[in-house]
């Protein structure tokens, strides 16, 4: 995606980002929208079942979840929630598209409308539902709880929230994938510059009641599980397994620099970047800090991507929260000079 705006979403009136990159780092000022921006990136114009499953799941990851109807969902979203909620964006050497999401109740519909979706009357009794208009072509779903929990079984959500560090999850993403010995071992050596002596990785439930990732080490005769390593460890190895997950889509990641040592960082990136551009992930990642930048540069300059970098700032200005897209040249020369860029 090079172009994305989107209006009545959470506190933006209308936030629009130019001239995107495939490695976003997203800065600006304590709450003014970072996480808000990410949340947005969650919309899917493709299915419409699995962008409400995302926003509802992330609910959940704001523990927001036991809501008291389902019409809540759409509300908690929208600054003004009678309004819609408008998407515009462009794929590289793709049109302008737009997006327009919409709570309705079955009752306002028309004759019309109703007959369009008679088949889905029968299934569900939800009096709610949303209104999809992509391209002016329109299409109604009804998200009634079981209906998106089916739906989430079955689906990939592309959101590392800064707390999410390890979950059961992680065994499950891990175990899809192992099943190929050339992803497993291009896996560990990707591992192996935060973990020198890593022989081997692998599920165990031997020493747990649940399945768990352990790791062994040349020399060390007992396996290790994962959860007792570093955060800096435990990050890389779910960031490089939800990439592959990602593949061909965007991946948000926020505070992508948590509990990583700054004497690893641009180690780190290089490995995450590489990934994504295998992959073909496009990463909009929050940060903080200024060593992230430093070091995301660095890594950027190294690989040869600096085409594929940019930083995005928000910002709180007195005409509303805007968007800054800055390019290689234009972040490296500011962190050169020490300019203020966060």
């Amino acid at each position: 995606m090079s172009y994305f705006k989107v209006e009545n979403f959470k506190r933006f009136d209308s936030l629009e980002v130019k001239d995107i990159g495939q490695f976003n780092l997203v800065v600006g000022d304590n709450n003014v929208g970072k996480t808000s921006l990410l949340e947005a990136l969650l919309f899917d114009d493709e299915n419409f079942t699995s962008f409400l499953m995302n926003l509802k799941f992330f609910l959940s990851v704001r523990k927001l979840n036991n809501l008291n109807n389902d019409a809540s969902l759409i509300d908690l979203f929208s600054k003004n929630p009678k309004k819609p909620i408008r998407y515009k964006f462009q794929f590289i050497n793709n049109t302008l598209s737009e997006l327009v999401v919409n709570l309705k109740l079955k009752s306002s519909l028309n004759y019309e409308e109703l007959d369009k979706i008679a088949m889905k009357l029968k299934l569900y009794q939800d009096q709610y539902l949303v209104e999809f208009s992509l391209n002016n072509k329109n299409d109604f779903i009804f998200f009634s709880e079981s209906n998106l929990i089916n739906v989430r079984n079955n689906s990939y959500f592309p959101y590392i929230a800064f707390t999410t560090i390890y979950d059961n999850d992680i065994v499950e993403f891990f175990s899809k994938l192992a099943f190929s010995s050339n992803w497993l071992e291009n896996f560990k050596q990707n591992l192996k510059d935060f973990i020198p002596t890593l022989t081997s990785i692998e599920v165990t439930n031997a020493i747990s009641k649940t399945p768990i990732i352990v790791l062994r080490e040349f020399g060390i005769d007992l396996a290790r599980p994962l959860s007792e390593y570093g955060d800096g460890v435990i990050k890389l190895f779910r960031y490089l397994l939800e990439l592959d997950l990602c593949e061909n889509n965007r991946l948000m990641i926020d505070e992508i620099d948590t509990g990583i040592h700054y004497s690893r960082m641009k180690e780190f990136f290089k490995k995450v970047l590489q990934a994504a551009k295998n992959k073909n992930v496009q990463i909009f990642a929050t940060t903080h800090s200024k060593e992230c930048l430093v070091y995301f540069t660095k890594a950027l300059e190294e690989l040869g991507y600096q085409d594929n970098g940019r930083v995005i700032k928000i910002a709180d200005t007195k005409s509303g929260i805007k968007a800054y897209t800055s390019r290689f040249a234009e972040f490296e020369n500011s962190l050169f000079n020490d300019s203020e860029i966060r």
